[in-house]
């Protein structure tokens, strides 16, 4: 199970596909819409309503900094579209004032009572705007508590609470309880496979549930490498979540040998978590795509183009490439992400206006996780800018073997681990991160000589040991030796 969308996670549509191939009978359990959809294996939807997750948005209880706030999201949306209503009826008033014809006298007289309703109109819009103004910065300050007060209070919560303060801290947690727990519940799995600390709650839980009703059911923890919240307050129930439930699991996996070391000495577990890296699997022959990158941005084979995959995050090195542009001249560069809605590209596309690349930068949607490599391939470059921040050091990303398996040249930040595995192969440049000047630099040598950097990958080990058909075999015999052999759940 995923706590998150199905469609797109790769580590979830990867770990199925395994578990299908090795025999398991397989229920995959995600938030919707899930519209994929796998031979052998039965797709089931949840829908996460947040009632008790957005209670303190729709609620902010405004106190002493913001005393005129509307008190919950049913009164600001009522109090501003009567208001908007009623301007609509006083312009409506106006033209029929001009439009109607009245005798002079009435018509001073409706003039007059309309000109009354307008200054009325006027004291209760400033009213009503002033309160609205005070939701809308409490309910901000709700959505991001950072501030002194917020903190001093997530402190007091992981004091007093330890590791039960999530429930305070990160009400959503239960929201999902009460979307999973029912689903988990009816399929009666003999294993679940709970991706990311907040499946593993539910997990647990619904373990729990099923021992107790006489049935026996083996969870394993798949710990990625944990992004940090944008707060204190989310970072803290975050760690309190997955300390409460981190050592019930009955087998943990995660994502590098640095990460699984990490995790054992963290919470004390019996054993260090078998690594399964997220690498696409081996396709024997060229990949082919029936409309691959180059073909989305329209560019013909001659025209260099760049390809950078993933969401939109400013620690992902999006803002770095769009720098670069005006540097390496007739470059192209796409970014393909989850939504070219996102308004997080808002600034970069702005930027890329403002230097004059914005016809050279294009944004591409996400296409099926099988297709991905094949898809990239026609590209020249795959980038990974990101960040010299702690949890991008010690893995490998699972872009950076989407294009290993696209046969793609990459250019890297100076992290750990992905500078290590490029320098070893000699499979692309590093540069330093956050250094544009030293990033023209990696990509225009790329570019000089491609060739070479795409031989590394004729080697024949290469590939096939950052496939999923490898990768797979430690989490299968984690399966094995919690069920014994495949078998019908």
């Amino acid at each position: 199970m995923t706590s998150g969308g199905v469609d797109g996670d790769s580590r979830a549509l990867r770990v199925v596909a395994a578990a299908c191939g090795a025999g398991y009978h397989v229920t995959l359990v995600g938030q919707a819409p899930a519209t994929v959809r796998l031979p052998g294996i039965d797709v089931r939807q949840v829908g996460v309503r947040g009632v008790l997750g957005n209670h303190r948005v729709r609620r902010p209880r405004p106190g002493l900094r913001w005393p005129l706030a509307y008190r919950s999201a049913g009164a600001y949306d009522h109090r501003t579209v009567r208001l908007a209503a009623a301007r609509q009826l006083l312009m409506t008033r106006a033209a029929e004032l001009v439009v109607v014809h009245r005798p002079l006298p009435l018509l001073a007289l409706a003039r007059c009572g309309h000109a009354v309703a307008w200054v009325r109109y006027g004291v209760r819009a400033g009213w009503t705007r002033v309160r609205a103004a005070q939701y809308v910065a409490a309910v901000k300050r709700r959505r991001s508590p950072d501030a002194r007060l917020d903190n001093l209070m997530t402190d007091v919560a992981r004091l007093v609470l330890g590791r039960r303060a999530w429930r305070r801290l990160d009400p959503g947690l239960l929201d999902e309880e009460v979307a999973y727990g029912p689903v988990l519940d009816a399929v009666r799995p003999h294993l679940i496979h709970a991706l990311g600390h907040r499946a593993l709650g539910v997990a647990i839980r619904a373990a729990l549930r099923a021992e107790g009703a006489g049935h026996r059911v083996e969870v394993v923890w798949d710990a990625p490498s944990r992004t940090p919240a944008a707060t204190r307050r989310a970072n803290v129930a975050a760690d309190a979540h997955e300390r409460s439930f981190a050592r019930e699991a009955d087998g943990v996996v995660t994502v590098g040998q640095g990460l699984a070391r990490e995790l054992r000495a963290r919470h004390r577990l019996g054993a260090t978590p078998a690594v399964v890296r997220n690498a696409p699997p081996l396709v024997e022959g060229p990949r082919v795509h029936p409309s691959g990158v180059r073909d989305r941005c329209r560019l013909a084979a001659d025209v260099p183009l760049l390809v950078h995959t993933g969401p939109v995050a400013p620690d992902r090195g999006h803002a770095i490439v769009v720098e670069a542009l005006p540097k390496l001249y007739d470059l192209h560069a796409a970014f393909v992400v989850p939504d070219p809605a996102d308004p997080e590209l808002g600034p970069l596309l702005e930027r890329a206006a403002q230097l004059g690349v914005h016809g050279r930068l294009h944004v591409l949607p996400y296409v099926p996780v099988a297709e991905i490599p094949a898809f990239l391939a026609s590209a020249d470059i795959g980038v990974l800018p990101v960040h010299k921040l702690p949890h991008h050091q010690p893995v490998l990303a699972t872009r950076y073997f989407e294009y290993a398996h696209a046969r793609l040249p990459v250019v890297v930040s100076d992290v750990r681990a992905m500078a290590a595995a490029t320098l070893e192969l000699g499979n692309g440049e590093v540069f330093r991160s956050g250094d544009t000047a030293d990033f023209v630099r990696a990509v225009g040598a790329v570019l000089t000589n491609p060739r070479r950097y795409r031989k590394a990958y004729d080697r024949e080990d290469v590939l096939r040991e950052w496939s999923w058909q490898t990768e797979s075999v430690p989490l299968l015999d984690l399966y094995a030796r919690l069920l014994g052999p495949s078998r019908e759940a």
